[in-house]
């Protein structure tokens, strides 16, 4: 089912711009769009709702993009996150370029990868200007715009870079005894699912987890009232695609500490 919420690239070039590079720069923009809706949408699987180009205009190059999902209830779901997406970047790129203090929400490394890599057929072109437009016509015409030039395009990746670069990757295997406290929990002991943690040591964001039985789950749901107030000592054993950790198992609880 299609809808009325677009997302409009335009680059204003002034030099023809390497069809690698405009790829690299929409894969990117679609692969945040992904990991935006997996932070703000869990109640939807991200591959439910995913972006399509609609249109290719003449003149600058305008790329219209839009949303589409197989099921209508689930597009019911996504209404206006065409237009929060486009919040979610000018945030970040606000940011980046200084005009905004940082965002509340921890902003991973492949996030950073992904803003620099939007922004790169601009950066390299001098005088070019990338611009994005969102807009929602059932919604009273609501539309948000980022107009970046090639100079701030620049600054944006060179600060961008330098937090990529303090990111550390996560090891693979066993991390013994680290502090985790949780980001969603199933109330149940027996569920594998559902549940999601976050160990800063290893990576700043929430991690799909599991436990390694039932015993070490209920030790994590004894005190419901307070679960999200604990924090835990744990032997976790991290698995990564692509450097990105994925899945946390957890073997072993040896503390309960209060977070505040």
């Amino acid at each position: 089912m299609e809808n009325n919420m677009k997302l409009t690239i335009e680059i204003k070039n002034t030099k023809p711009v390497e069809l690698t590079d405009l790829t690299i720069s929409l894969n990117s923009l679609a692969d945040e769009y992904k990991r935006f809706l997996e932070k703000t949408q869990s109640s939807v699987s991200i591959d439910d709702v995913k972006l399509y180009v609609k249109e290719i205009k003449t003149g600058s190059i305008i790329t219209e993009l839009t949303t589409y999902a197989s099921q209508t209830s689930l597009f019911t779901d996504q209404a206006g996150t065409i237009i929060e997406y486009a919040k979610y970047l000018k945030i970040l790129y606000d940011f980046l370029i200084g005009k905004n203090p940082p965002p509340k929400e921890i902003i991973e490394k492949q996030t950073y990868e992904n803003l620099t890599n939007i922004l790169e057929p601009v950066a390299k072109d001098s005088g070019s200007q990338f611009n994005i437009g969102a807009i929602n016509i059932n919604a009273d015409n609501i539309t948000v715009n980022v107009n970046l030039n090639s100079m701030e395009a620049n600054a944006i990746q060179n600060k961008a870079r330098k937090y990529i670069e303090q990111l550390k990757e996560p090891e693979t295997g066993l991390h013994s005894q680290v502090l985790m406290y949780l980001y969603q929990a199933r109330n149940d002991v027996s569920s594998t699912t559902g549940d999601k943690a976050i160990i800063e040591s290893i990576h700043q964001g929430p991690v799909k987890t599991i436990f390694a039985n039932e015993t070490i789950k209920a030790k994590v749901l004894s005190d419901k009232s307070n679960l999200f107030k604990k924090a835990y000592i744990v032997d976790a054993s991290v698995e990564t695609i692509s450097g990105i950790p994925k899945l946390y198992k957890i073997s072993e609880i040896h503390d309960v500490l209060d977070r505040d």
